[in-house]
């Protein structure tokens, strides 16, 4: 399986509008078989963008489903109607091709809250940060209520990057299980054995979001 992580940046004033696109675009895709794991806006910081994550067998079968959604006569009339009433609405997209990781789980969305979060190890360390999710992490987190929904490598790009997403029932929630993982013995003797030699991440990108509500929740 494949992944695309898919993020639409609205032009200024035009998120309603861009929700209005995804969203006859969520009911088109079903249509072409173009699989959704989920659609989020940013709970916090850039307001005007949309995420969503496709999901496809082969970069053939996206290539052949994504054509036929494209040249789809409902989907052109979409298009045509909402620029000729609101102008342009996208202002940028942003996608990253990605596959899972052998210790992830297969990916579904079941909480309201999810955490984006953006691993670069240091150069020749990612195989010993997938050691330490496979065998440590990915158990602690359950351990403390944090949900494990999906855990991918880029197809194309930073070599060296692990991209995660978890899961909580709210934003309370992930602050509170976050301070019990932390302080979790079992993660800090763990986070101390795989870094006797030095660090494991360079750097931590992380983004709170929220499905929308024409986001399809398994």
């Amino acid at each position: 399986m494949l992944y695309e992580l898919r993020t639409y940046e609205a032009m200024p004033g035009k998120l309603p509008a861009l929700n209005t696109h995804l969203k006859v675009a969520a009911d088109l895709f079903k249509s072409h078989e173009l699989d959704v794991l989920g659609f989020w806006t940013d709970e916090f910081g850039a307001s005007l963008q949309v995420t969503y994550m496709w999901m496809y067998k082969t970069f053939e079968d996206r290539q052949k489903k994504v054509a036929a959604f494209a040249s789809d006569s409902a989907w052109q009339q979409q298009v045509a109607q909402e620029t000729e009433q609101a102008g342009v609405v996208v202002a940028r997209t942003h996608n990253t091709m990605l596959q899972l990781t052998p210790y992830s789980p297969e990916p579904q969305i079941k909480t309201k809250v999810q955490e984006w979060r953006i691993y670069d190890a240091v150069p020749g360390r990612l195989p010993d940060l997938h050691n330490r999710f496979a065998n440590h992490t990915l158990g602690l987190f359950e351990k403390h209520g944090i949900s494990n929904i999906g855990y991918w490598t880029e197809v194309f790009g930073t070599s060296n990057r692990l991209v995660y997403m978890l899961g909580y029932p709210s934003l309370g929630d992930r602050e509170k299980s976050w301070k019990g993982f932390m302080k979790d013995p079992d993660w800090q003797k763990a986070r101390a054995e795989s870094e006797r030699t030095g660090p494991l991440v360079t750097k931590v990108y992380n983004r709170i979001l929220r499905s929308t509500a024409y986001s399809s929740r398994g």
